[in-house]
């Protein structure tokens, strides 16, 4: 339970990394893999992970984010559980071929961990310097880009090298 709770501020912020990532895929292929085109110029990565390590170091984002993951973190501590817990109930009862157990309706997180309120304070404080370890981090992987255009050129070269010519 504990995971997920402290996972969450990273799911809020990955959703529109993914979302974006997604947006801009090539489309698929017929499964086969496919090596990046080096001849034409490469999209700006360097410059899009500069981007994101500006915008999750500024100082307003951290605390709007900061601020919509504490009132998400509240949201989900007062929600009911049963309607997710009981069909689990059932499925668990049948399988082990028990007695089900009646499920509390008005259980939440919060009444199963009454120390659970303390997160959404905890993720409030400790979010801003998070996100200032994930803009180092991206700043990181913006210097290896280079490189790793590099170790692809050389393995398409060393691939193409070792194909039977037709």
């Amino acid at each position: 339970m504990r995971k997920l709770l402290f996972s969450l501020p990273f799911l809020v912020l990955a959703a529109p990394l993914a979302a974006q990532a997604g947006a801009s895929a090539d489309a698929q292929t017929d499964g086969a893999i496919v090596l990046p085109d080096f001849d034409t110029p490469a999209p700006p990565a360097e410059a899009a992970l500069d981007g994101l390590a500006e915008r999750l170091s500024d100082p307003a984002t951290q605390d709007e984010i900061a601020a919509t993951v504490s009132v998400l973190s509240e949201i989900l501590l007062d929600l009911p559980l049963a309607p997710l817990i009981e069909p689990l109930a059932d499925a668990t009862a049948d399988v082990a071929d028990l007695p089900r157990r009646p499920v509390d309706p008005d259980l939440t997180l919060r009444r199963m961990s009454p120390r659970a309120g303390e997160v959404a304070q905890r993720v409030a404080r400790d979010l801003p310097r998070t996100m200032d370890r994930m803009a180092d981090a991206s700043d990181g992987i913006a210097a290896l880009i280079p490189a790793l255009r590099d170790a692809f050129r050389q393995i398409e070269e060393r691939v193409e090298g070792s194909l039977p010519r037709e």
